[in-house]
């Protein structure tokens, strides 16, 4: 029963180690428009979504903390940095690109797969898993912290607006209360933890799209794995580096 979960594991590890060590291939053309294509297509197609879900989350978590324990500012100024900006945007912009792309990413490559397209790759001298792989999870890599700073200062200026609202309060002293508070290695780690987050979803999306069976059958099949394991390992991302924040702070 365990051997197929390990199995998997290690297939991600490889996968992880394969791109890890190929970043020079992108110095081919052909490469860097698949990585702009992937980084279009998974982060800045997104940002509308994660505009509108920015502003209600930032808005939301204001109002909520305000109508339970009343004006508190700090409270609230509190929450907007430690709740909403190091914890909350990173994994909400992360399960926006996940429902999003790693569906996407999956069924994309298994229908190549079930074609044959890897093996035309091959016999036209091309590698197909820099051409297909290597662009998916460093495109990922990098669109999810670009994402998720635009997902941060939405949902920031939101809870501003909403403080300065429901507390009559100015903004610039909501400002400067909520840059008093700020840890300037908390954003930092968000982005560690974005761009950690992207890879993984790309990975295990490759890994499940670039292994399916030949049939069709198993496009839904790789589509529902992707997003399934994609959606564990993102929570496992964000349980350990809350946990790593608690211990060292």
């Amino acid at each position: 029963m365990t051997a197929l979960p390990q199995s998997r594991f290690f297939s991600y590890a490889a996968l992880a180690w394969f791109a890890s060590t190929r970043f020079g291939q992108l110095r081919d053309p052909q490469l860097r428009t698949q990585l702009h294509r992937q980084i279009n297509a998974n982060g800045i197609a997104a940002l509308p979504v994660i505009a509108v879900l920015a502003v209600l989350t930032g808005a939301t978590a204001v109002t909520q903390v305000t109508a339970l324990a009343g004006q508190d500012n700090d409270l609230a100024q509190r929450l907007l940095f430690f709740g909403l900006f190091f914890e909350l945007a990173p994994l909400l912009t992360a399960l926006v690109v996940l429902a999003r792309s790693s569906a996407a990413i999956a069924s994309e490559l298994a229908v190549m797969h079930l074609y044959d397209e890897f093996a035309a790759l091959r016999r036209m001298g091309v590698p197909a898993a820099d051409y297909l792989l290597l662009p998916r999870i460093l495109g990922l890599a990098l669109a999810l912290p670009a994402a998720t700073v635009c997902f941060q200062l939405i949902a920031v200026g939101s809870g501003w607006l909403a403080v300065a609202l429901l507390q009559n309060q100015p903004l610039p002293q909501i400002a400067g209360h909520f840059l008093d508070l700020a840890d300037p290695w908390l954003p930092l780690a968000s982005l560690l933890k974005s761009s950690l987050m992207g890879a993984t979803i790309a990975i295990i999306a490759c890994h499940h799209g670039s292994s399916a069976e030949r049939s069709p059958g198993t496009i839904s099949t790789a589509s529902i794995h992707a997003v399934g394991n994609g959606l564990v390992a993102v929570f496992v991302i964000d349980v350990s580096f809350a946990l790593a924040a608690y211990f060292l702070k």
